[in-house]
């Protein structure tokens, strides 16, 4: 069959992109899938990771997704949809165009706007189905009469959640002649249930009132005194990102709680011990079928469309009552503080996340399609082709996925490889040129990474390629990289100096590697604040002269270039403390705003070493976490009585190599 999917756009790594990328997923082992978009490029974003064998059409690729080339409103688009803002005249003309000639023998819609474009547009042969995101509740009561009067038009019409197929709405549609069927929005499925345990709790979702991320916030900063070692990741987009960011600063939760700015993929739920979903409104059970997905248990709250109809209690997750801090702290806490029960969990996770999956969903779509498939006037059956002959241009480019495992070593995937003997690491720039090889696993797309064996690399970067039996290499791209388990330097603790790399995805979607090598390091565990001072705990590693005095320095960025001793460092069994009082980047600033690098010395002269948080599973964390600043007014006695005091405020930050600087300012 040829399948089309109709899509806003796949140039952003948006929900609705990545809904399209998993269901393209699910069909197009047996069937010819083309996703077309609305707006935007044909050139998917490389977060999507979508088959190589799948067929991109755009209908305005020079047009942005956000964007407006008409200032005519749509007229396909019902009024009130929630999408209605995004489309306007022009849209709906190249959609009909479009959808007249488009020869596919079925086309998918993925939201309520498309779908009533779809329903009122003629495509020749072909059956027309509506993936309806959000329960028909959500739609405004003016919206939902003519939604029901469009999608009589359609031949199917699919909702996410059982709940939302029971509703009014979709009564009148099945008594117009209209397939009603649930099928759950495909996820992909971790291999296992075996993966590293992080430490890790992730709260992941638009940030928007509903989602309530403050209560997220309120109830891991309950279970901090107990459970110290925990780390909660916040990952979303939307309208409340500063007000979370200031909600972590009051809460003292500056150290242990990470902020991206974007969407969760499926790495952050594999990475994590614990998903936290804490909506008092959810419109599916996605948020937590994608951590049960990757084997990770679910505290969910028990909101209609969500949790209940997703796992029972115990069986993958626990359920919490809706807006109750105390009991989703406890819930919290349960798993914290038990391996054996997380480690069930993770394995009824997989189980329940099952039915799920881009096969099982494939054999749901392939039923749907069956059931629809009578009356179809002379083009079912005369146009099937399956996806796995992709023309030679469109193989799939040569991709890795890796995971970090317990002993610290990688274990790499090839994807879109064949004839593979070797995984081939290569540093990149500064006149370098050291090579290290790795064998693929006899007759797999498998290989080990050593990370001792990456110890000859010099700071920088390093990109990866694979070799196959000729000696010819292909660069790699970069795939799903699970590095929770990478927060654990036990392994390379013996080498002489200071080792730890870390893969990441170039602009273009490539494989590279970040590497920190370095004689001496200072590693920071943790940074607490006083009245008066900042107080830096972390552990040495490499060539440092402990029988003396460690000394904590600052060095000035800016001209006049200048270092001062900011105090001495404690140092016992491998660990040191030090207290970087505020007064001495007072007396020294010249400038209104300037930064300042935080180092340590120790007696032997060598040049003293940059603070830095580098032993973990973040490549660049200056986005993802931002420390409060400490404000004071100047001492009396400073620069003497008869000079006017200023109020200063002092902020650490991380830089692009994650080193910790300052910031000192002088605020009017």
């Amino acid at each position: 069959m040829n399948i089309e999917i109709l899509v806003h756009t796949l140039a952003t790594d948006s929900i609705g992109a990545r809904a399209a990328a998993r269901l393209a997923q699910s069909l197009v082992a047996r069937h010819r899938v083309t996703v077309v978009t609305v707006r935007g490029a044909a050139a998917p974003h490389p977060g999507l990771r979508l088959p190589a064998n799948v067929d991109v059409l755009a209908l305005a690729p020079s047009v942005g997704a956000g964007d407006r080339d008409d200032d005519e409103t749509s007229q396909l688009v019902i009024a009130g949809d929630p999408e209605f803002r995004r489309y306007n005249r022009a849209d709906d003309g190249r959609l009909r165009k479009h959808l007249s000639a488009s020869g596919a023998d079925a086309v998918v819609a993925l939201s309520s706007a498309l779908g009533a474009a779809l329903a009122q547009c003629r495509v020749p042969h072909a059956r027309r189905i509506a993936r309806q995101p959000a329960p028909v509740e959500r739609l405004p009561e003016s919206v939902r009469a003519r939604w029901t009067e469009l999608y009589r038009e359609l031949d199917a019409v699919v909702p996410l959640t059982q709940g939302d197929a029971a509703a009014p709405e979709y009564q009148a549609l099945r008594a117009a002649g209209v397939e009603v069927r649930h099928i759950a929005e495909p996820v992909l499925l971790a291999e296992s249930p075996d993966k590293p345990t992080t430490g890790v709790v992730i709260s992941a979702g638009r940030l928007v009132s509903h989602r309530r991320v403050d209560l997220a916030l309120h109830a891991f900063a309950q279970t901090r005194a107990a459970h110290p070692g925990w780390q909660l990741r916040v990952v979303g987009t939307g309208p409340l990102h500063r007000e979370t960011r200031e909600l972590i600063t009051a809460l003292g939760l500056h150290d242990h709680v990470l902020l991206f700015d974007r969407e969760a993929g499926e790495e952050d739920f594999y990475d994590a011990d614990i998903a936290l979903v804490a909506a008092e409104r959810l419109d599916s059970g996605r948020p937590v079928l994608e951590a049960l997905a990757q084997a990770t248990p679910v505290v969910a709250t028990e909101v209609p469309y969500g949790a209940p109809e997703v796992l029972a209690e115990g069986h993958g997750g626990l359920l919490v009552p809706v807006g109750d801090v105390q009991a989703t702290a406890r819930a919290l806490e349960r798993y914290m503080a038990d391996e054996r029960l997380r480690s069930a969990h993770r394995a009824q996770a997989l189980r329940t996340a099952h039915s799920a999956g881009t096969e099982q969903v494939g054999d749901a779509y392939e039923e749907l399609f069956r059931a629809v498939k009578a009356g179809i006037r002379g083009r079912w059956g005369k146009r099937q082709r399956t996806g796995g002959g992709a023309p030679a241009e469109d193989r799939p480019l040569p991709t890795a996925d890796c995971r970090v495992l317990p002993n610290g070593a990688w274990e790499v995937t090839l994807r879109g490889v064949s004839g593979a003997r070797t995984v081939r690491v290569k540093e990149q720039g500064k006149g370098r040129e050291e090579v290290v090889d790795f064998p693929v696993e006899s007759g797999r797309t498998r290989a080990l990474i050593d990370a001792r064996a990456l110890a000859v690399l010099g700071e920088g970067r390093a990109d990866l390629y694979v070799v196959d039996g000729r000696g010819k290499e292909r660069r790699l791209r970069y795939g799903r990289c699970a590095l929770g388990g990478a927060r654990d330097v036990g392994h390379l603790s013996d080498l002489d100096h200071f080792h730890w790399v870390l893969p990441y995805a170039t602009e273009g979607g490539y494989l590279r590697l970040r590497v920190w090598s370095r004689p001496s390091h200072a590693e920071l565990v943790a940074v607490d604040y006083s009245d008066t001072s900042l107080w830096l705990t972390g552990w040495l590693q490499g060539e440092w002269q402990l029988g003396g005095e460690l000394l904590l320095l600052l060095r000035r960025r800016q001209e006049p270039a200048r270092t001062l001793a900011a105090g001495r460092v404690r140092f016992e069994g491998g660990w040191f403390g030090a207290e970087l009082n505020m007064d001495e980047a007072m007396r020294a600033r010249l400038l209104m705003r300037e930064n300042w690098d935080v180092l340590l010395t120790d007696s032997s002269g060598s040049e003293p070493v940059r603070v830095a948080r580098i032993a973990d599973d973040q490549v660049v964390r200056r986005d993802v976490q931002r420390f409060p600043e400490l404000v004071r007014e100047e001492p009396t006695d400073l620069f003497g009585p008869d000079v006017g005091r200023a109020v200063v405020g002092l902020r650490p930050y991380f830089t692009a190599d994650n080193e910790l600087s300052l910031v000192v300012t002088e605020h009017h």
